[in-house]
């Protein structure tokens, strides 16, 4: 027969107030059993989870995330979390075992961004290169372009010069 615990020895051995077993019932849509009377009624299951929460909230994970790592794991009262005599949760393998598949798959999604990432900069780099190759070539146009009309002009300069001198001299 499956053990069962009190809301007391709930919040004992998880170190919650009753008010917050109360409001993460709620927010982490926990189905605890009721007696006919209304009392909570917790399982061996519904402990597990709620040191689940414990340990992912000490770790520093937001509840949003707890609600998804929770649903990705299954918390079976025989092999996820065992609770020593004084209250103490004691980590086994099933929660390390299921903690580390998630690290492994969140550290694969990371790699797969990062290279993804590495991939969209070279791209940008190189547009940017032909982009900058571009207006390079460009302006070297432009400077021949330039360099043309500026030979012109002094061409012309030179000539208004020789024609100037030349109608000064007739005189």
């Amino acid at each position: 027969m499956e053990r069962s615990y009190t809301f007391k020895e709930i919040c004992e051995k998880t170190g919650y107030r009753p008010s917050a077993v109360r409001y993460y019932e709620k927010e982490f849509d926990l189905k605890i059993e009721r007696d006919v009377n209304g009392r909570r009624i917790f399982k061996e299951r519904d402990l597990n989870l709620l040191l689940l929460i414990k340990k992912y909230q000490e770790e520093g994970y937001s509840n949003q995330q707890i609600k998804k790592l929770i649903g990705s794991i299954d918390v079976s009262a025989n092999e996820e979390i065992a609770v020593t005599s004084v209250g103490k949760m004691e980590v086994i393998n099933g929660i390390n075992k299921s903690s580390n598949d998630v690290l492994l798959v969140f550290e694969e999604k990371f790699r797969e961004i990062n290279e993804l990432l590495n991939q969209l900069n070279q791209n940008i780099n190189s547009k940017e290169r032909d982009l900058l190759l571009t207006e390079n070539m460009k302006l070297k146009m432009e400077l021949k372009q330039k360099s043309y009309e500026i030979m012109e002009l002094k061409e012309k300069l030179r000539y208004e010069r020789e024609r100037k001198k030349g109608f000064f001299l007739d005189f």
